[in-house]
């Protein structure tokens, strides 16, 4: 029987891939990051509570990053990775509820779509004017992540304050809600699994989510499928370097030094002017080159522990049973020397 990653790298032309994961911080977890991407090739990457500063790096051979870092205080953090065979620009929508880094991807048939990573901290209202502003930005709208909203047409423990804002809004604009079967976030704190992670369609009807036990952290990755009724281009593995001297002086130069911004109006047109300006300097100032290597993918030993340590992992904060976390902090350290020693022998 073939493996849930068999299945998914053999979609259909018409099928867009994508995965999202709240890493609950990602440095730590980069390398088990990087080479679960390079071996599952999604097209899109969504990841929430990276944890990063502005000085930090995320980076993936073949992909663009886009990020909006939490500058104001630790946690959250959120990121969007998208395969640089794909065309695509950066697309900002403002909001004081999501973080939500944004892009337009423009398929052959010249048709967009608006793809969104969502993270919503567990505190506050969700604005249903925030999400007008996401779902009005193109004909085509797909958002995938950490929502920290719980219903029972999604999850089956208890609900909180945000179920009826989200799940109304799906209902009354005739979006489509796309969530795993199985939970996806389970509690350091308690014995309650539950979906937190999910995605929502518009204009879009088939798809699939399968929540995985891969990666290391309280949220499961989950992997979408959707039928967008286009074809991607191929996968090109190609290296990106810029010169960011040049890049520096041209982007120090365009942009003035006092904006004046007045209302969410002049916020917006701020935004897609810088944009544009640092997305011109890297354009003008970038060489690309073909990787015709390929990538190590992680030995079964690695994986294997990995998924055997989320499994103890995991039943400890079922049972809390000692035994339980002191095998589960045995296999992390194990899994980090493991890791350590791979990349240095690769």
């Amino acid at each position: 029987m073939p493996s849930s990653q068999e299945e998914f790298s053999k979609k259909m032309s018409t099928m867009m891939t994508s995965m999202s994961w709240n890493a609950e911080g990602i440095k730590p977890k980069y390398n088990q990051f990087k080479y679960f991407a390079q071996e599952w090739k999604p097209d899109v990457i969504a990841i929430q509570e990276t944890h990063l500063n502005s000085g930090d790096k995320l980076k993936l051979v073949n992909y663009t990053t886009y990020r909006t870092d939490k500058l104001t205080h630790r946690g959250g953090g959120t990121a969007l990775l998208i395969r640089n065979s794909i065309d695509h620009y950066q697309n900002p929508i403002a909001s004081d509820s999501f973080e939500n880094p944004t892009i337009a991807i423009i398929l052959p048939n010249s048709q967009q779509i608006t793809v969104s990573s969502i993270y919503r901290p567990p505190r506050g209202f969700i604005s249903k004017d925030e999400q007008n502003r996401i779902y009005s930005s193109n004909k085509n709208c797909i958002e995938v992540g950490d929502f920290n909203a719980k219903h029972r047409a999604w999850s089956l423990r208890r609900r909180n304050q945000n179920r009826n804002i989200i799940n109304d809004y799906i209902c009354n604009n005739n979006l489509i809600l796309l969530a795993p079967p199985e939970s996806t976030h389970f509690p350091h704190n308690s014995n309650n699994p539950k979906t937190l992670d999910f995605g929502v369609l518009k204009n879009y009807s088939s798809g699939d989510a399968t929540s995985l036990n891969e990666l290391c952290s309280n949220h499961n990755p989950v992997c979408f499928e959707i039928d967008i009724n286009a074809r991607f281009p191929a996968i090109t593995k190609t290296l990106k370097t810029t010169n960011w001297m040049k890049f520096y002086d041209i982007v120090k130069g365009a942009i003035p030094d006092n904006l004046s911004i007045d209302s969410t109006k002049d916020f917006g047109e701020v935004i897609n002017k810088i944009t544009s300006v640092i997305l011109t300097a890297i354009n003008q100032f970038s060489k690309a080159k073909i990787i015709n290597c390929p990538h190590n993918n992680l030995p079964s030993r690695i994986t294997n522990k990995i998924t055997f340590r989320n499994q103890i992992k995991k039943r400890w904060q079922i049972t809390y049973e000692p035994r339980f976390k002191r095998k589960s902090t045995q296999l992390a350290n194990e899994i980090k020397a493991d890791m350590k020693q791979f990349d240095q022998d690769s």
